[in-house]
């Protein structure tokens, strides 16, 4: 980057171009006006031809303002004076009347300049405040719309460049200032130190200051940024920055840079970097509080969690233990004078309540399993007539007292699943319906190929049925719907959100709505090893 002494005479250089345009466009309305004169005493013998010098002081202060408008006014002044007034080809002027036209041209010249540029001006004004008002409208309507501050920042780094003139422009966060969050245009080059937006007092007066201790705000970390520049873009040019005030302090930066020689961004780029600083400030608050109550929820959900673990150990956990120890309790009594058909039957009972243990023990283990996500399926083409079959031997020989119904065809495609979590997910959408059902209740499993590519296995049960607003949380750990007539209370609630989270885990998906039969269908949705994806 130039340094300072070179940077000021470009712009010096740039101001001297600009003033040498404005003169020769004073020069030529001058000499256009003065050869209308010309034309309108000369040819046409009109005595008084001064009035269109007020014509050009009109045009002077219309296109270049006040300056100019002056500077027309007294040029004409002396031309008039000079071609015009009598003796012509001097500046005396013989008769006193004269001087006083002239006089009152200049005066009147003046007036019309000052008053023409001061409406130029206002106009002008009025069009930059409506652009103004249109870029604070949109962009505040932008961040209100934006879930996050990273978003917020996206939508409108490229209109804020845009309305402010800047060549680039980047938005940081303090806590890490090296990670751009968003940026639009190619990277400045490091310099001196850059131009910090200070607000001067609380009616949101601002100004540009060299601050020794700004914030460094060097977009060359960005290696994404970095690549695009080209070094024609890289020039050397003035760095802006704009703290994103928080309650206790600086929580980003926006950071901008314009090409050398460039001035300063005026008063109306100030009120739009300020506006765009406070409304990232408070999508940054907004993210805050959203994290506040995710963190709330998580802590709300975790305490439910816990207390319905809690519950459900203190009740379903201690009751086999209990008939253990009852049990045990009863064979150990010397008292007791029991034969050995009453010592089988107690032990029987003893391996019944074991094994009633062992099944809570195991739901919670593999329920810790899918929440850590440590299941981790290997997936294999199978016969799901085989699958089912196994299942449905294993629930009679454990005595279950409902009538089970396959409806499995043969010519099934096989279906692509790890069999021991198919199997554990299928028996616990068995057990489900087999604990809720009573002696006389029909469990009907039926499978059909939905589509090319995956299997429907549907598990239909007749009895109560559940409640339609409780089908959406039937997968939800830990929730049971208990009809009011049931005596009390089985199992934990987690079958089915294990068998939700053993067959996700295989890459199926499984949902819950009412049987044809009048009470609960769930159905399992798997890949078929021979669609797409299929092994």
């Amino acid at each position: 980057m130039s340094g300072p002494a070179g940077s000021t005479a470009t712009r010096l250089g740039v101001i001297a171009d600009h003033r040498a345009t404005r003169v020769v466009l004073v020069g030529l309305v001058v000499a256009v006006a003065t050869a209308a004169a010309a034309v309108l005493e000369g040819s046409l013998g009109l005595a008084d031809a001064s009035p269109v010098f007020l014509v050009a002081v009109v045009l002077a202060a219309g296109l270049l303002g006040t300056s100019a408008a002056v500077v027309t006014s007294i040029t004409s002044f002396l031309v008039y004076d000079f071609l015009f007034t009598v003796p012509r080809f001097t500046f005396a002027v013989s008769d006193p009347a004269e001087w006083l036209s002239l006089l009152l041209f200049l005066l009147v010249a003046v007036v019309i300049g000052r008053l023409t540029a001061l409406l130029r001006d206002r106009a002008d004004m009025a069009e930059r405040r409506a652009r103004e008002s249109v870029a604070l409208v949109a962009i505040s309507g932008e961040v209100a719309l934006a879930s996050s501050f990273a978003e917020a920042a996206e939508s409108i780094v490229e209109r804020l460049c845009l309305d402010t003139e800047m060549r680039a422009m980047w938005i940081t966060l303090e806590a890490d200032p090296d990670t751009i969050i968003a940026a639009a245009g190619p990277p400045p080059a490091a310099g001196p130190l850059p131009w910090t937006l200070v607000r001067t007092d609380v009616d949101g007066t601002s100004d540009w200051l060299r601050l020794r201790d700004a914030p460094a705000v060097e977009p060359g970390a960005s290696p994404a940024l970095v690549a695009g520049a080209s070094a024609a873009a890289a020039a050397a040019g003035d760095r802006y920055v704009v703290a994103i005030d928080g309650p206790d302090g600086p929580v980003g930066w926006i950071g901008a840079a314009r090409n050398e020689g460039d001035p300063r961004p005026g008063r109306g780029a100030r009120r739009l970097l300020v506006l765009a600083a406070d409304q990232l400030a408070i999508a940054y608050g907004r993210d805050e509080l959203q994290a506040e109550l995710t963190q709330a929820e998580v802590a709300r959900q975790s305490d439910r969690l816990r207390a319905a673990i809690l519950d459900a150990v203190s009740h379903d956990l201690r009751t086999p233990i209990a008939s253990i120890r009852a049990l045990a309790g009863g064979l150990e009594d010397a008292s007791v004078d029991a034969d050995p058909a009453a010592v089988r039957s107690v032990a029987a009972a003893i391996d019944h309540e074991g094994a009633r243990l062992g099944e809570l023990v195991n739901g919670l283990l593999d329920m810790g399993r899918i929440q850590a996500g440590a299941v981790t399926p290997m997936l294999e083409p199978f016969d799901l007539t085989e699958l089912v079959g196994s299942s449905v031997r294993r629930e009679c020989a454990t005595g279950g007292t409902a009538r089970l119904v396959v409806e499995v065809s043969e010519d099934l495609p096989p279906v692509l699943v790890d069999e021991v979590l198919f199997q554990a997910a299928l028996d616990n959408v068995v057990d489900n319906a087999l604990q809720h059902a009573k002696d006389a209740t029909v469990v009907r499993i039926r499978a059909s190929a939905r589509t090319a590519s995956d299997v429907s296995l549907e598990i239909d049960d007749d009895g109560p049925g559940v409640p339609a607003d409780a089908l959406p949380h039937l997968f939800d750990r830990f929730y049971r719907v208990a009809p009011a007539a049931e005596p009390a209370r089985q199992g934990l609630g987690i079958g089915l959100a294990i068998a939700r989270g053993f067959v996700e885990a295989m890459g199926g998906s499984i949902d819950a709505e009412t049987s044809d039969l009048g009470g609960l269908r769930i159905r399992i949705t798997l890949a078929a090893a021979d669609g797409e994806g299929g092994a």
